[in-house]
């Protein structure tokens, strides 16, 4: 008799312990994603280089332009003829080469959360996930409004909460993983710069 209460003791306090484990996971999650929340909330401008790998492991290079809200510039290096703008409706991908222009609303791709600094955890249509792994945060974020289900996975550093890359994963599992370096924030930035190209 007093040993299986003894053993019912020891099941009771593993299980509480595995609640208070998961207890503070959880609030520990709540303060780190309450630190990146306000990192987007005070992050106005920021320029940086980038390194680009596709789905493929092709790598392209460039700049990196961003002004809060909504605008955005990807201006690849050469060979690669690729220029993205953002002013804040219009994602415009163009191909300088053949001088062509492609234009996408923005709300349609995964770049929209990082544009209109959409971080509400409480929002019953995107879904949040964080883990933690040697000094560095991945927050995966997937809007379950849209159809192709991909979703965008922001890296940070831990201390202090900063953007370090993103990885665009679409609903075949390609993923799209863009590096920064040499990172700047706070800049004054030209409103000339979100503007596409005109080739006429």
């Amino acid at each position: 008799m007093s040993k299986t209460f003894n053993i019912y003791i020891l099941i009771v306090c593993f299980v509480l312990l595995l609640f208070k484990s998961d207890f503070v996971i959880g609030s520990e999650n709540e303060i780190i994603l309450s630190k990146i929340k306000s990192y987007f909330k005070n992050l106005k401008t920021l320029e940086a280089d980038f390194i680009q790998i596709g789905p493929s492991g092709n790598v392209s290079e460039g700049k990196f332009y961003l002004d809060l809200p909504g605008k955005l510039r990807f201006d690849y290096h050469k060979p690669n003829n690729i220029l993205i703008t953002c002013q804040g409706f219009w994602l415009s991908i163009q191909d300088r080469k053949t001088k062509k222009t492609n234009n996408v609303p923005v709300n349609q791709t995964p770049l929209n959360f990082l544009l209109n600094q959409q971080f509400d955890v409480k929002n019953n249509f995107i879904k949040f996930s964080l883990k933690k792994d040697s000094g560095l945060l991945s927050l995966t974020i997937v809007d379950s409004e849209k159809k192709d289900q991909s979703a965008l996975i922001l890296t940070f550093s831990e201390n202090p909460i900063q953007l370090k890359k993103w990885v665009i994963k679409d609903n075949f599992e390609n993923e799209t993983n863009v590096l920064i370096q040499n990172l700047q924030v706070g800049n004054e930035l030209s409103y000339l710069l979100f503007f596409p190209e005109d080739f006429d």
